[in-house]
């Protein structure tokens, strides 16, 4: 999440109130773990937390605002994970394809959450669509750092196009179109095409998925 975003978030809080609205956060998160977004009630999230039904609504309106708030605080982790564990790819489209794998594994630990996307995309409520902004801004950020080597205005063409990708193929996958196998050779393909030197050296991702069978 973007600084400016989390500052927002929690703007006008206390320190004791900041830490009991990320406490209904991690409740959601861990409840996700275990089962879909339509088997969740929230009293399921306020007993999780500790906390009374009253203050949950406090601090957010609806079920379906705390759980795509907690959306994103997940979909922050990408950042954390490569800084904690950094991509060992040489080149930009390397670390490219290396990022977006590592987000197909943590969405393939937890499909509950792309589905929960997929709801998402298909609500019409305002909330939903700026919700979705900022998802996509966590991840461009992410992607985008690791393509400094290149034009600017050639990296967010980059970016859009593997942001799409992953998308769709994420759909496909979470609906039971297509396998998890399926998604990351589509994401090494596409980089391949769209930066060749990724496909390069006897231990590049791209090679492996293209050979494997379709």
């Amino acid at each position: 999440m973007k600084d400016g975003t989390a500052g927002a978030a929690v703007e006008g809080l206390s320190a004791r109130q900041a830490a009991r609205r990320q406490r209904i956060l991690d409740a959601a998160l861990s409840l996700l773990e275990l089962r879909d977004y339509e088997r969740i009630a929230v009293r399921d999230v306020t007993e999780f937390a500790s906390v009374a039904l009253a203050t949950l609504y406090h601090y957010f309106p609806s079920k379906e605002h705390l759980f795509a708030e907690a959306l994103v605080q997940w979909a922050s982790s990408l950042k954390a994970s490569v800084i904690t564990r950094p991509l060992t790819g040489t080149t930009p489209g390397r670390r490219l394809e290396e990022a977006l794998l590592r987000s197909v594994r943590a969405f393939e630990r937890q499909p509950q959450l792309a589905r929960l996307i997929g709801r998402l995309e298909m609500s019409e409520e305002p909330f939903a669509r700026d919700v979705l902004a900022r998802l996509d801004a966590v991840t461009t950020d992410v992607y985008l750092d690791l393509l400094t080597d290149l034009p600017r205005d050639q990296a967010v063409r980059i970016v859009r196009i593997v942001d799409a990708v992953l998308d769709s193929s994420l759909r496909a996958w979470s609906s039971g179109r297509s396998s998890i196998r399926d998604v990351r050779r589509s994401l090494s393909e596409t980089v391949a095409l769209l930066l060749p030197e990724a496909s390069q050296g006897d231990a590049g991702a791209s090679r492996r998925f293209r050979a494997l069978p379709a």
